[in-house]
């Protein structure tokens, strides 16, 4: 796997994703978001892939505006680059650097733990307990993507539980970037086995026990970086 893609390779093949036109909802921003950002998490739109304005509002059946508007979030999100000369492509897939990103974001989600657990109140409890669920009956019918998308929600509400507006906004802003890299690069992190470390920190947090929550995070913090870091070392043999 090579840990990124070159601009030249990029250019090969206009992407075309398989979508429904859209019906007029509230924020059509928005609903181009939703749809776009699936479909790069899953690789409907491929790493390098170069997206034009036009073409894409011509699929959804829009205008250009909504388009454009929802491209520039998606850049903000790390999903999109926008090169100087506004050539706009999926962001690469660049191994190194998602080692560094997960490195720095397992130190966030650390921080929400450290601040959230001590806060985690009914409406928290509440809401962890519907992830888990959630969670689990992705595993059970077998659905990988929701299996992916549903693990993180867990680390979510314990960074709103955390109170802090800043660390709310850093420490989920690359949540879908993470999540297209478990997608197309480490499946099989999708599995039980995180499912069962949410429920002894789901567990622990009903008791009141936050330091033991806060311990069982630490214990799996290290997860992900260690994955990426493998293929990224595999990547340049």
């Amino acid at each position: 796997m090579a840990s990124s893609l070159s601009l030249a390779e990029a250019r090969v093949a206009e992407p075309r994703i398989a979508v429904a036109r859209l019906q007029a909802p509230a924020t059509l921003r928005e609903a181009v978001v939703v749809q776009l950002r699936h479909a790069i998490i899953t690789g409907a739109l491929a790493p390098g892939s170069v997206l034009k304005d036009a073409e894409l509002a011509t699929q959804l059946g829009l205008s250009a505006t909504p388009v454009r508007e929802a491209l520039m979030q998606l850049a903000a999100e790390g999903l999109i680059e926008i090169e100087p000369n506004r050539l706009k492509r999926v962001t690469p897939m660049d191994l190194d650097a998602m080692v560094e990103l997960l490195e720095v974001q397992s130190r966030l989600w650390s921080l929400g733990y450290l601040w959230g657990a001590p806060r985690v109140g009914p409406a928290e409890l509440q809401r962890l307990r519907g992830v888990h669920a959630a969670h689990a009956a992705a595993i059970e019918r077998g659905d990988i993507p929701a299996v992916i998308a549903a693990a993180p929600e867990f680390h979510r509400v314990m960074v709103e539980a955390s109170g802090n507006r800043e660390l709310v906004r850093v420490a989920l802003d690359r949540m879908a970037l993470i999540q297209r890299f478990v997608t197309l690069c480490a499946p099989e992190l999708a599995n039980a086995r995180a499912l069962g470390h949410h429920r002894k920190m789901l567990k622990a947090l009903e008791r009141g026990d936050a330091a033991a929550a806060i311990a069982i995070y630490e214990e799996v913090s290290g997860t992900l970086v260690d994955a990426a870091r493998a293929l990224a070392l595999r990547s340049r043999k």
